[in-house]
């Protein structure tokens, strides 16, 4: 018998000419890397159950060899997942918060919050409205953010805590917004923004939430020193 867990799969990759190394962050046992042998050929065991972002009941054995990885022996749907059409937005979200969650994340480490986080973004993204979509990831990262004790101040200058109507000034070394009065002479970890934010425009307005959700996504690659592979898709 192995040991058994609700996860959800953050990141796969090759290994030899058949199998897996998946990467799982389960409900108890926190990240691990998991060999999944002859994934890639068989068919019946593993089609369609190895999928980037989705919930599962897994069940998996300890390596025998002290180096070596634990091993997959079952993985089945978690009810909680939702299959619905192809949406790009989507996928991109979900990258996001999985990419997130690897980057800040030590291997062994559980805590249940975490994926419960993502169980609330993976029950709640699929919207046909975008501006609620972004809205979801935006409060997915802001409650993990603050589960790691560095939630980015937004409405309020992080320094004097002074209310902000616009935000023109965004710094990463310091904890978020800054007032000009505020700002650093260091301009080094300062985001200067092309367009500001208006707070009082973020409840619907599709453009605004979008620099937002940079404007995080880039405060948690300054934190976490990685890049992700969203500084590509967009300038602020």
């Amino acid at each position: 018998m192995g040991e058994k867990s609700e996860a959800f799969i953050i990141s796969k990759e090759e290994s030899g000419d058949s199998s897996f190394v998946v990467t799982f962050y389960c409900k108890f046992h926190g990240k691990i890397d998991l060999f999944v042998k002859s994934a890639r050929i068989s068919k019946k065991r593993f089609q369609g159950k190895l999928e980037n972002g989705n919930i599962y009941n897994i069940e998996f054995v300890k390596a025998k060899k002290v180096g070596s990885l634990d091993s997959l022996i079952g993985i089945q749907i978690h009810e909680d997942n939702k299959f619905v059409e192809f949406d790009s937005d989507v996928n991109i979200y979900r990258s996001i918060i999985l990419e997130t969650i690897d980057k800040f994340e030590i291997d062994n480490q559980p805590n249940e919050n975490v994926f419960n986080i993502f169980k609330y973004f993976n029950l709640n993204i699929y919207t046909k409205s975008k501006a609620k979509k972004i809205k979801i990831i935006i409060k997915s990262l802001n409650q993990y953010l603050k589960l790691l004790g560095i939630q980015p101040a937004i409405k309020k200058c992080y320094k004097c805590k002074k209310e902000m109507v616009n935000i023109k000034f965004f710094d990463l070394k310091n904890g978020g917004s800054v007032c000009s009065r505020c700002k650093s002479k260091d301009n080094s970890s300062i985001i200067v923004l092309k367009k500001m934010i208006n707070n009082k425009k973020l409840s619907n307005d599709v453009n605004q939430l979008e620099i937002l959700l940079l404007l995080i996504s880039r405060f948690c690659e300054y934190r976490s020193g990685k890049i992700y592979f969203l500084s590509s898709l967009a300038s602020l």
